[in-house]
């Protein structure tokens, strides 16, 4: 998965969209409805369904089940939206072993600390290094 950061469903203009956002809309334009129809589907409101989109909320747990048995999607596709929204998260918890070594501990304080700091292209290498096989 060597995915630039760019290259991540973020859109300039009146409303960035997160990847969950560009994925629903996606899978909206594919079936023909439109965002009312998805959000009743999920048994949400359109206009939450669109703070969602667009990163204003977060993604309720239960949000990607719901649209996914909502319009019947199939596992590829349920896949991708899964997906779409772990990338779409505000937050992320690096959850270590009791006994993990202290440059486990390193690694993830350093990138807590550091991340906000970080240059694009530096995040970028970080990527690229993690993603090598």
């Amino acid at each position: 998965m060597n995915t630039n950061l760019a290259d991540q469903g973020q859109r300039k203009g009146a409303a960035s969209l997160t990847p969950f956002g560009v994925k629903t809309r996606e899978i909206r334009k594919e079936k023909g409805i439109l965002l009312l129809d998805m959000a009743r589907l999920a048994k949400v409101t359109s206009g939450f369904l669109s703070m969602v989109e667009t990163g204003r909320k977060a993604i309720p747990e239960d949000l990607v089940g719901k649209i996914v048995s909502g319009l019947n999607l199939g596992h590829r596709e349920a896949n991708e939206l899964q997906n779409a929204a772990k990338l779409s998260a505000r937050e992320y918890r690096v959850k270590l072993k009791e006994n993990a070594d202290p440059i486990d501990r390193r690694l993830a304080f350093a990138i807590q600390e550091q991340f906000a700091k970080m240059t694009p292209m530096k995040k970028q290498k970080i990527l690229d290094l993690l993603e090598e096989e």
